[in-house]
């Protein structure tokens, strides 16, 4: 219910700022979204837009994109893997400290 008396914008900077905490816009020879000292924009080599909302757009579709890629990369099995494989190591080393 909250959500419905929103603007189009703050629905468009919660949803990048899930994302990307702590993401703002920059007016800079256009409008950009910019996380860690990052123009996300970099990301997908897409130009500076007119107004601040559609950067907000942009950087929605940049998530979005960014998402999609992490999920279906040939090599997560492989992050995933090496991941379980640390933390194999990390519970093992635990349980030999405790005895």
């Amino acid at each position: 219910m909250a959500n419905s008396k929103l603007s189009s914008m703050e629905k468009l900077q919660r949803r990048v700022q899930k994302r990307y905490p702590g993401a703002y816009a920059v007016n800079d020879m256009g409008w950009y979204i910019v996380w860690n000292g990052i123009n996300i924009n970099d990301i997908f080599l897409l130009e500076n837009v007119d107004t601040e909302e559609a950067a907000w757009e942009q950087a929605v579709l940049v998530a979005k994109h960014e998402q999609h890629i992490n999920r279906t990369h040939p090599l997560k099995s492989m992050w995933s893997q090496t991941a379980k494989n640390q933390n194999k190591e990390r519970i093992a080393k635990r349980i030999h400290y405790v005895k």
